[in-house]
């Protein structure tokens, strides 16, 4: 991959990149987020309960999810390529927390499909960089504007297609 902005590889895993303006063209949505352990926040397997380090000192310390919303294809001015937003940037596009998101996913398991129909064309300022350890294969979104004026996060336009008030109760059933 092409160095954004800096002569050197090591330059460049230091430097972010924000290009002018980056336009969604795709979003994965086989998966948005993962189990992570609500203390320690390290990754937790889908058949693990706690933390095996956490839970050592803390009885049922619990897991919560985060995003990792992998963009397709996301166009700028000169390319196009694939970016993972982690939590903080992907609760900008989405509009609430994983669990949430998790929680509204189970009430209503269509609403999958449409979130890549929903950012599908948003224009967007994202700063881009790379891993802090340099071996992932893909840029990770540091932060996200959307450009657009009307700009409603994912959930917003969700809970009105689907005619659910914020805050209403859930199904209670999670998956990502």
């Amino acid at each position: 991959m092409a160095s954004y902005g800096a002569s050197s590889s090591s330059a460049a895993a230091e430097n972010p990149w924000t290009p002018p303006y980056c336009s969604v063209v795709a979003v994965d949505t086989s998966a948005f987020c993962y189990r992570v352990c609500s203390i320690c926040e390290r990754t937790l397997s889908d058949t693990a309960s706690n933390c095996p380090v956490c839970s050592r000192r803390i009885p049922n310390a619990g897991s919560k999810h985060v995003y990792r919303l992998l963009v397709v294809s996301v166009g700028t001015v000169d390319r196009v390529m694939v970016v993972v937003c982690f939590d903080r940037a992907a609760r900008v596009l989405m509009g609430c927390s994983a669990d949430d998101w998790t929680d509204f996913l189970g009430a209503h398991p269509s609403a999958r499909e449409k979130v890549g129909e929903l950012l599908q064309g948003e224009m967007l300022r994202m700063t881009l960089s790379r891993s802090r350890k340099g071996n992932a294969e893909h840029l990770r979104v540091a932060s996200v504007v959307p450009l657009r004026a009307g700009f409603r996060p994912v959930i917003d336009r969700l809970r009105r297609l689907y005619g659910v008030e914020a805050g209403a109760p859930s199904s209670g059933h999670r998956g990502c």
